[in-house]
């Protein structure tokens, strides 16, 4: 009689329990949901099978035997971000039927199906499709942050990492590649089967398998091997860039297992070259995606272009220790995998590249591409709060690629080289294979050091912003936009002129520190030890109109520009000035790097911060300038870039006419000016985007003249974006909305780029209203930079101040509209705050 009561209670606390974790299950993935089921499962392991079909309409079926073990006897709550249907049946390893509750993305087991130990559940589903990047001919998973939830049920949380079985059925053509390696493989008539190892400990965002028609080739480089998979159908592209990648790929293993100590942790590489990839690369153990324009390079590339397929190979390889191998515990520390990635990556291209400055390179890589959203009302934090995991793609951007490397350069110089490097070995080994946040880290780097950082944390960590730094006659004025007075402590070398150049490191640890010599500086920081906006002085400006192309040192010049464009920003230097600096210094400019980050700088100015008024004026001796550079006076392969930035702000019949006769082989280019299919298709975009009347003829030449099936599939979808006939853009944008048609996120954003492009702005207002209300959308179904794409693809070409109160009235009348979201329309359209803001409020005042 007792056992029985005992029995009737148990089952009555069970039934309790069940109603409190439905009650509490909530769309995504909640921090409460993520703790409790770390504190309870374990021992996590899939066995995967999907069967994927030629024909891209049909369903992927898909089976899922998920092994776990269970401290405590609770429900167990899958995720699953698809509709009930595609659940096809639960049972238990004997073939039992389990019932099961489905709510809010979420397969429910309750206790009474379950057991205390290991557990084992076999799910049979229909693989969900909204983040299998799927074409006719082949097929990619994209994971991140959490999107393994819309392909199976799982436990989609990076603190319970998984061991991965999977097995492929795939059509006979077809080749595959996953994170194990291949052990077997079977071929029929029609299909064949791959059979891959199990995995180490893996999250699931890095769970990924790629499968389609695709090259692979192999190269054994210093003791291992490397696989790559590709589409590239240029030969001369394949020859001359396979090598290289290989190489790269052993040299950042090899550095890697220097610096931290730890051999290669997982069981194989290998690059997978994807065209048009959302990312520059994306770091799943054995298949290391990466974007094929990037990695397949002409002969003539520019050093620009070899140092990002470096840079990201680095970058990558780097996250196989950091991120991969030690994963953050939440989705609110991805910067700790991805400053560590990028901090590593600076570093090994610093062997890489013995003869490139590599300062220079670390302040152009990181410094403008931070500020680019650091000086708007819509930064934020390195670290950022994040309570539900499908808001996680949120949190991406520069502030985290880009300001988080230079904080962790300060961090470096403040404790030392070595003893950073010794901390990083220790918390290496200290979570192998598992799981650690930034707070743990901090405090393992105060216990190897003996220094207290918690005041260098609050505010370069935990606060966002940058500072507006002012020398004065007296002084030097740090001011904080943002109203609430704080102070970034750092140290900043001044160049200052006074019969010469001098230097002087001066602390700054106050709103205003007192320097003599304030009136007469030339570069406020030259040797990059600070962070913030540098605002040239008077003085500076007019010694940089005489001097800038004498600076002795690239980084002083390219910090000299960066200075100028700062100036523009913040209406201390005009854009007609800045553009005519650029005429009369970068003719002597032989770096590279600084050319095109100058001409960077000249873009955005033309087609941003000058009125009509002034780009007319200046219009022709700027395309005289660029044809110019390109055919007589720029050095080698900074020609290319001279050329690209003609095709840019091009105008007037005569660039026109010389541009189309470059596009069909009737124009002498110099020899280091090689142009590829995917550059005639942008000289082709741009003719038209200038005379609508050459639509057929420019389609008709494209398609007969570029070869790569890649290539002209993304041509045709874009193509429509350019027709002259409004009627025609408006149907591309408005199925821009429609989510089916955003299956290539590449394509989409440079559709809106050519919607919205300078030239249309006036007629493409009318598409910002809708742009902004469908930007819920675009994060709930897209990947991570696709927000942020998403607005900078249809804002950057408005410069109207009806646009500018078409953003402020949309925010006012979504008073609580999601804080990242409004923060990521707020710094995308700051352009138009900068342009506009002293005209509203001289309006107001009215």
């Amino acid at each position: 009689m007792v056992c029985r009561v005992l029995v009737v209670i148990s089952l009555l606390l069970s039934l309790v329990s069940c109603e409190k974790e439905q009650d509490k299950v909530e769309d995504g993935v909640s921090l409460e949901l993520a703790k409790e089921r770390k504190a309870n499962i374990g021992g996590v392991t899939y066995k995967l099978y999907f069967s994927i079909p030629a024909d891209r309409s049909e369903a992927i079926m898909a089976e899922s035997t998920i092994f776990f073990e269970l401290f405590d006897l609770i429900p167990v709550i899958l995720d699953f971000k698809e509709a009930k249907e595609n659940i096809l049946a639960v049972t238990s390893s004997d073939g039992r039927k389990i019932p099961y509750t489905f709510k809010n993305e979420h397969i429910i087991i309750h206790p009474e199906h379950l057991k205390k130990g290991r557990n084992e559940l076999v799910i049979q589903f229909k693989a969900g499709e909204s983040s299998l990047n799927r074409s006719d001919d082949m097929l990619y998973t994209l994971l991140v942050p959490d999107r393994c939830r819309t392909l199976m049920p799982c436990f989609d949380q990076p603190d319970i990492k998984a061991r991965f079985k999977l097995t492929l059925k795939v059509p006979s053509r077809w080749r595959a590649v996953a994170n194990g390696e291949p052990v077997r493989t079977e071929y029929f008539n029609d299909y064949k089967l791959y059979e891959f190892e199990e995995t180490k400990p893996l999250s699931t965002y890095l769970f990924a398998f790629t499968v389609g028609r695709f090259s692979y080739l192999e190269r054994y480089v210093g003791g291992r091997w490397i696989g790559i998979y590709h589409r590239e159908t240029d030969t001369s592209k394949i020859n001359a860039s396979i090598p290289v990648i290989a190489r790269e790929v052993s040299h950042a293993l090899d550095w890697m297992e220097h610096y931290t100590g730890i051999r290669y942790p997982f069981d194989v590489y290998n690059v997978v070259a994807i065209p048009d990839f959302q990312y520059g690369g994306m770091e799943h153990p054995g298949a290391v995606y990466y974007r094929a324009s990037t990695m397949f390079l002409d002969r003539n590339a520019d050093l620009t272009a070899w140092m990002k397929r470096s840079d990201v190979i680095a970058h990558e390889t780097a996250h196989m220790w950091f991120g991969d191998y030690v994963t953050m515990r939440w989705f609110n520390d991805v910067w700790l995998k991805e400053v560590f990635a990028g901090f590593m990556s600076d570093k090994i291209m610093t062997q890489l590249y013995p003869e490139v400055n590599h300062r220079l390179n670390f302040f152009l890589n990181h410094y403008e591409p931070a500020l680019r959203t650091d000086r708007t009302r819509g930064t934020h934090p390195i670290l950022q709060e994040l309570d539900n995991l499908k808001d996680a793609g949120t949190l991406y951007g520069d502030i985290i690629y880009h300001k988080a490397p230079i904080v962790m350069r300060m961090l470096e110089r403040e404790i030392s080289e070595r003893r950073l490097q010794v901390g990083l070995q220790r918390y290496l080994r200290r979570w192998s294979y598992s799981n650690a946040d930034w707070d743990e880290l901090i405090k393992l780097l105060e216990s190897t050091t003996g220094q207290d950082l918690q005041a260098w944390n609050e505010i370069w960590i935990k606060e966002s912003g940058a500072p507006v730094i002012e020398f004065q006659k007296n002084g030097i004025v740090m001011t904080d936009e943002s109203g609430k007075n704080r102070v970034w402590p750092q140290a900043v070398a001044v160049f200052w002129d006074y019969m010469g150049l001098k230097r002087t490191l001066i602390p700054l640890r106050d709103s205003l520190t007192p320097f003599r010599y304030g009136a007469s500086v030339v570069l406020p920081d030259g040797d990059v030890m600070g962070y913030g906006c540098f605002l040239p002085t008077d003085f500076s400006i007019r010694f940089l109109d005489d001097e800038l192309g004498n600076l002795n040192d690239p980084l002083y010049r390219a910090v000299a520009w960066q200075a100028l464009y700062e100036g523009v920003l913040h209406k201390k230097v005009k854009g007609e000035f800045f553009l005519k600096l650029c005429i009369k210094h970068l003719p002597q400019e032989k770096n590279n790097l600084v050319v095109n980050r100058t001409l960077s700088f000249l873009r955005i100015i033309y087609s941003t911060y000058l009125d009509e008024g002034s780009r007319q004026l200046i219009q022709d001796d700027l395309e005289r300038f660029c044809i110019n550079m390109v055919n007589n006076k720029a050095e080698g392969k900074n020609k290319k870039s001279y050329f690209n930035t003609l095709l840019s702000i091009c105008s007037s019949p005569k660039s026109c006419s010389y541009l189309s006769s470059v596009l069909k082989g009737e124009q002498d280019l110099p020899e280091d000016v090689t142009i590829n299919e995917h550059d005639k298709i942008s000289i082709a975009f741009n003719l038209v985007l200038r005379d609508t009347n050459v639509y057929e003829d420019m389609k008709a030449y494209i398609m007969k003249t570029v070869k790569n099936k890649d290539l002209l599939d993304r041509f045709e979808y874009v193509y429509p974006s350019l027709s002259g006939d409004k009627h025609v853009r408006d149907s591309v944008f408005n199925a821009l909305l429609v989510r089916e048609n955003r299956v290539n996120e590449v394509w989409v954003e440079e559709c809106l780029r050519w919607l919205n492009h300078p030239r249309r702005r006036m007629e493409a207002e009318g598409y910002v209203p809708k742009l902004l209300g469908a930007l819920q959308e675009i994060q709930q179904t897209g990947d991570i930079f696709f927000p942020g794409s998403w607005l900078s693809a249809g804002l950057t070409g408005h410069t109207s101040k009806n646009v500018y109160t078409m953003v402020n009235s949309f925010l006012e009348k979504h008073s609580n509209y999601p804080q990242n979201l409004k923060l990521k329309i707020l710094s995308n359209s700051d352009h138009l705050r900068r342009l506009h803001s002293e005209e509203e409020n001289k309006d107001r005042l009215k």
